[in-house]
């Protein structure tokens, strides 16, 4: 899953945090991994702006 983009991985990560919590932290930390520093920020502020 290495050519995802940042809304891609967004979008597993809400289908992963509704189903498996070990899924959301994995695919979380893939994303971290696989995306760039400034991709991975708007990522991280996609996902606590949905929190809110």
């Amino acid at each position: 899953m290495k050519n995802l983009t940042y809304c891609q991985y967004y979008d597993l990560i809400l289908k992963a945090k509704k189903n498996n919590p070990y899924l959301y932290v994995a695919t979380y930390n893939e994303a971290k991994r696989n995306l760039i520093p400034e991709q991975f920020t708007l990522l991280q502020q996609k996902i606590s702006n949905a929190a809110a």
